[in-house]
C-alpha cells in the first residue's frame, strides 16, 4: 500500500522545486531569452509515478479535457 508523504517532505520538494524555477528564471533573463521555452522533466517523472501510484488519480486525468492552450488565436 503507498504511502503519503509528510509535511516536511512535502515542504521541502516544494521548495526545492521553487528554487529551481527561481534558478532557470534568473538564468533566461541573464542570457536575454525570456521567451526561452523550459520543461521541468523531473516534475513531469513525478507526475507520471504519481499516475501509477494511483489508478483513480490517473483515470480523472483522462476524463478530464484537456487545458486551452495559450497557442490558439
Amino acid at each position: 500500500m503507498a504511502t503519503l508523504p509528510t509535511a516536511a517532505q512535502i515542504s521541502a520538494d516544494i521548495l526545492s522545486r521553487n528554487e529551481r524555477a527561481d534558478d532557470i528564471e534568473r538564468l533566461k533573463l541573464m542570457v536575454d531569452l525570456p521567451e526561452l521555452g523550459y520543461v521541468d522533466i523531473s516534475a513531469q517523472v513525478e507526475l507520471l509515478q504519481a499516475l501509477e501510484r494511483w489508478p483513480l488519480l490517473a483515470h480523472l486525468q483522462a476524463c478530464t479535457p484537456p487545458a486551452p492552450s495559450d497557442d490558439t488565436p
